[in-house]
């Protein structure tokens, strides 16, 4: 069973009662910047999202946090517009996690990696107690920065080809999934966090629960993944970007968020902060006091 709660619709239920725990740490969160050097779009401020970023780095600069993570499509196409919208992003002063967006992707991987200060593009990091696992849900695409017959854009390919025959709304270009061996990845940290005794959260740009989105935006292997990420006790949340909308939901105790996309939402709106307590994550904006409680198993 699964509560809903429409992300971008924090700013209406503050203030809300923090939890009585004390705070364990907090860290920032945005999604969807979707910066380009062209005009406005499909409801898209391309250009005014420098702007944005700027005044979210700010805000976030204000907080203590133990890190800020960027759940991909930084970009929206180019490399000369990662250039630039790095100038901004760089002004965050907290230590900064990078996911791979499909947008991303429109430059190289060899190329991108290196301008992210990434060396795999899926990884994880401990934080006091906790394991934060990043995903790239382009690991097997047919946009995901591969060169043209690259194993890992022909599975994309068949695995495209067998989702539109199945009719599915997230058979889309651009979508992709993080294939059978970074799933067998995920299940050792899984694994190896479990044994330690930490709690995990996840990174990725797509979501992997229907009800915390729109299906069209589901990572194409979202069930195997779910499924992995259900038979741990030790995974508590699960946190992306991609659908610009937001949303959030709560299914077998995994918290669920869908962050809403900068390019297409006011900084109040985009610019998060989640503060971890022993027994719940609170979502809210950057400096404010108080926001969505979920609890966590």
């Amino acid at each position: 069973m699964s509560a809903v709660f429409p992300l971008v619709a924090i700013a209406m239920l503050l203030p809300l009662t923090a939890p009585a725990q004390q705070r364990l740490f907090s860290f920032g969160a945005i999604a969807d910047v979707q910066y380009a050097d062209k005009d406005d779009a499909i409801g898209r401020q391309y250009r005014a999202s420098t702007a944005k970023l700027s005044a979210c780095a700010s805000l976030l600069n204000r907080e203590q946090l133990e890190f800020v993570v960027e759940l991909g499509d930084l970009i929206d196409e180019g490399a000369g517009n990662l250039a630039v919208i790095r100038r901004f992003y760089d002004q965050i002063q907290a230590p900064r996690y990078n996911v791979l967006g499909n947008h991303d992707l429109a430059v190289p991987r060899s190329g991108l990696l290196s301008a992210l200060g990434l060396s795999k593009p899926y990884y994880d990091f401990t934080r006091k107690g906790w394991t934060f696992v990043v995903l790239d849900g382009m690991n097997e695409s047919v946009a995901g920065g591969w060169p043209a017959g690259d194993p890992h854009e022909q599975a994309g390919r068949a695995t495209l080809e067998s989702l539109r025959a199945q009719a599915v709304a997230n058979a889309q270009t651009w979508n992709g999934a993080v294939g059978p061996s970074q799933r067998e990845w995920l299940r050792g940290v899984l694994a190896q966090a479990g044994a330690g005794g930490n709690r995990v959260m996840v990174f990725s740009h797509f979501p992997v629960l229907a009800a915390a989105c729109r299906p069209e935006h589901l990572l194409w292997d979202h069930e195997e993944v779910l499924r992995i990420l259900e038979s741990s006790p030790a995974v508590a949340a699960y946190v992306n970007g991609h659908d610009h909308r937001g949303g959030a939901a709560v299914q077998k105790g995994i918290v669920h968020l869908t962050l809403p996309g900068m390019v297409e939402h006011t900084v109040n709106e985009s610019c998060q902060v989640v503060d971890v307590y022993p027994d719940a994550l609170v979502v809210r904006q950057a400096g404010a006091q108080s926001g969505r409680r979920y609890p966590l198993r």
